[in-house]
């Protein structure tokens, strides 16, 4: 007890030394008339560790009363950031990111890529501590841009590290481990030890989490090396903690002993909370696997009580500064009152005077405005007869244009390649299908044949019902060409010729509309199953699960119909795939959408990333989550193009 005492008043003479440096500092401010040195000092205030709220609280006045004065987009940014950092120090995340993403419009307002990358990053941490992983991964992807356009080597490393721990959470092992690398390879060209052995540190963490333990070991003990170099207590401590842990799951449980007592003495002298209780937990369970429970037992109760102390301790202190900043408020608000109170008594009398004239005044100009509004009501209401005849005749018309494209709807799905056909020939696949104007210039078809089975997708030109009208010559076709070829370069080469006759497109008076396409042939051969592909200005992807890696199979630089050559021929590749691997067919709607947070283009890129993140799900999670981003990334915005992604489990 007299031990938990000690380790209490060692905290509380830590935060007070904290505190006084601070104050020092505040004085300092009051004293700056220059806006820009007064926010840079600010920041170093507000990045501070130990800082009471109170001191919070006045930093944000200062910040307050510097906002209205601030001219340029990247003064308001900064402030509006360092709002976003103090509301961080206070764990208040949720808080933080609404003045980050206002800080952030004016950095993209001010091109400030400097700004950008660490307000990209900042809000990556945010989401991080509150467990929003999906868009915390998006902004440190957005920090590793601008930082390599920055060639911030600190900065990008700090991504990766990130991006990594996000894989490690979700089992994405072989991904967290690509991360970490980077991380290294940057750290080490930087000549930072502090970052090789957190780099060192991040790959013990992942091997521990897909349970290598050895591997984990060894990292873990590079790192603990270096940061006794460093003379970094607190990675000292942590690190012995870890290496502690890991020894205990390899049932080590001897070596392990010296470790965690290293670590639990450090964590309680440097006041690190958090490896201190862990380490504490650690040791008991450690003891317990050695059969020591007594000692297990005591040790866990120690944790009890000392958690319960902090929290006690963490209370008091809330209560406090609660009361203090009751205080300050009240007075201020005293104040303000008293001001208040004095202009309002000025005003008002002011107001009287004004009252008087402006009452005469107003009665006059009301006579004048009962003249026009009775005048101007006999006008709108003979309007508004003819406006409401010339609606109902409009509503009318609309509603028979509607009912005709929905049952143009009705015809264009009953000529789509049949369900009962595609679940006969496919083991498993999804069809992703979302028309923008209810009809839809994509659509996808198949046909049996005895070599093998045949599929399509296909992306006319415009969409609505003039889309629709060249997906039925599509169709038509389509249906001509497998009568005479099962070869799918053939079959794009008679689609070609059959569009450019239905179109004549061969006369100077032709239009020049036509389609892109891709036509896949899929035939069993024992354990492997051979895949014949042609694509006209549409590609084939391919992700073998042995490899895990996504293969592009490139199309024929021409679309069908328009300028395109009545002679012309399509390439076809044949490729040899196994049972369980994935390919993807897809028209260009999906990743030419406009949307996220600046309305910039989804692109393939990033529909690449979409495909290696879920091709392992099944395919109706993989249509799930291919729709709910697609749905997020559009948010407001209006859907683009007719959207069309097939994919097909071998």
């Amino acid at each position: 007890m007299i031990r938990l005492i000690y380790f209490i008043i060692f905290l509380l003479l830590a935060f007070a030394i904290r505190s006084q440096s601070v104050d020092s500092v505040l004085k300092e401010l009051r004293l700056i008339k220059d806006n820009k040195k007064k926010i840079q000092l600010v920041f170093k205030v507000a990045i501070k560790k130990g800082v009471k709220k109170d001191v919070y609280n006045r930093l944000n006045q200062i910040l307050d009363s510097l906002e209205l004065t601030l001219k340029t987009d990247r003064e308001k940014g900064v402030l509006l950031a360092i709002k976003g950092h103090l509301l961080k120090k206070k764990q208040d995340y949720n808080s933080a990111l609404v003045f980050y993403f206002k800080a952030l419009n004016f950095y993209d307002k001010s091109k400030d890529t400097n700004g950008q990358m660490n307000l990209h990053y900042e809000i990556g941490a945010a989401n991080f501590q509150i467990k929003n992983l999906i868009p915390a991964k998006k902004h440190f992807y957005s920090a590793l841009y601008y930082s390599q356009l920055l060639k911030d080597n600190k900065k990008c490393s700090d991504a990766h590290a990130m991006i990594g721990t996000i894989f490690k959470d979700w089992g994405k092992f072989d991904s967290s481990l690509y991360h970490h690398n980077i991380e290294l390879e940057l750290s080490i060209q930087m000549k930072d030890n502090t970052a090789i052995a957190n780099a060192y540190n991040n790959f013990g963490l992942a091997y521990k989490v897909n349970n290598q333990h050895e591997k984990a070991l060894e990292y873990l003990l590079k790192s603990l090396s270096i940061r006794e170099n460093l003379d970094d207590k607190r990675g000292i401590a942590g690190a012995n903690i870890n290496i502690g842990n890991t020894l205990k799951r390899l049932k080590r449980n001897k070596e392990a002993t010296p470790y965690f007592e290293k670590g639990i003495a450090l964590a309680k002298t440097s006041g690190n909370f958090d490896f201190y209780l862990n380490g504490l937990v650690g040791r008991a369970r450690n003891l317990r696997e050695m059969g020591d429970y007594k000692r297990a037992a005591n040790e866990l109760n120690r944790f009890i009580e000392i958690k319960d102390s902090i929290t006690k301790l963490t209370q008091n202190k809330q209560l406090a500064e609660m009361e203090v900043n009751y205080q300050t408020e009240k007075k201020d608000a005293d104040i303000i009152l008293q001001r208040q109170q004095i202009r309002a008594k000025v005003a008002e009398n002011s107001r009287q005077k004004i009252l008087i004239i402006a009452s005469v005044f107003a009665l006059l100009l009301s006579f004048l405005a009962l003249f026009f509004i009775y005048r101007s009501f006999k006008l709108n209401k003979k309007n508004a007869i003819q406006l409401a005849n010339k609606n109902n005749l409009i509503q009318e018309k609309n509603k028979e244009i509607t009912d005709s494209i929905n049952y143009a709807f009705i015809i264009q799905q009953s000529l789509l390649a049949p369900q009962a056909m595609l679940d006969k020939n496919l083991k498993e696949y999804f069809i992703l299908y979302k028309p923008k104007d209810i009809v839809s210039g994509d659509f996808y078809w198949c046909e049996e044949t005895t070599k093998g089975f045949l599929m399509a997708a296909v992306d006319c030109t415009g969409h609505g019902v003039p889309g629709a009208f060249m997906s039925l010559i599509g169709k038509e076709n389509l249906d001509k060409a497998v009568a005479k070829t099962n070869s799918p370069k053939e079959i794009l080469s008679e689609l070609n010729k059959g569009v450019k006759k239905s179109l004549s497109q061969n006369s100077n008076n032709g239009s020049k509309d036509g389609m892109d396409a891709v036509i896949i042939k899929i035939k069993e051969e024992g354990e492997s199953v051979l895949i014949n592909y042609s694509g006209a200005n549409r590609p084939l992807w391919i992700i073998k699960r042995s490899t895990e890696m996504l293969q592009e199979i490139k199309a024929t630089k021409h679309a069908i119909g328009g300028f395109t050559s009545d002679e012309q021929i399509f390439d076809e590749h044949q490729l040899t795939v196994n049972k369980g691997d994935m390919v993807y067919v897809f028209t260009d709607g999906y990743a030419d959408q406009f949307g996220g947070d600046k309305n910039k283009k989804m692109t393939t890129k990033r529909l690449k990333e979409l495909v290696l993140e879920n091709y392992s799900l099944s395919c109706l999670d993989q249509k799930k989550n291919l729709e709910d981003y697609f749905n997020s990334w559009k948010g407001i915005y209006d859907q683009l193009d007719d959207l069309l992604v097939i994919g097909i489990r071998i």
